[in-house]
């Protein structure tokens, strides 16, 4: 599969249910169906879903205000890791923030995910602090990213 392959658009009510089934299985404190639904219904939020050959592959959800936006979670399933899918995902929501006249995007990354903080160095993210046990026994990186 190349990167040709993914299409990420802007997540809508039907993909809730693999959404939620993502959050299960790949986030921490999963948001239940309910609560993405209510994200996606917010008028700040950013929601993209992305598809591999059909196939639902991962998702990004934001919250913007004011000239921030904060990523709250991304998963790509298995299936499709290492593939571009949250390259893909990521810069279409760097994209769409910008576009609403946002100055900096942040994140929160476990500082053990060295696959994750390669990736959001790559994209021009960089540490600008850590949140102690944020994670249990890990620290939280924080990563700002300038638009």
């Amino acid at each position: 599969m190349s990167g040709a392959d993914i299409i990420v658009r802007r997540a809508n009510i039907s993909d809730v249910p693999n959404i939620a089934a993502a959050e299960k299985a790949y986030i921490d404190c999963p948001w239940t169906g309910e609560q993405i639904t209510t994200e996606l219904e917010k008028e700040n939020a950013l929601f993209f879903v992305a598809e591999s050959s059909g196939e639902f592959s991962g998702y990004v959800s934001a919250v913007c205000a004011v000239d921030e936006c904060e990523i709250a979670n991304i998963a790509v399933t298995e299936k499709f890791r290492r593939r571009g899918v949250a390259t893909k995902l990521l810069l279409s929501l760097i994209d769409a923030a910008r576009a609403l006249g946002t100055r900096n995007v942040y994140l929160l990354v476990r500082d053990g995910n060295a696959a994750a903080r390669a990736l959001y160095g790559k994209l021009g993210f960089i540490e600008v602090g850590r949140r102690k046990a944020y994670y249990g026994a890990s620290d939280a990186v924080s990563m700002r990213l300038n638009v």
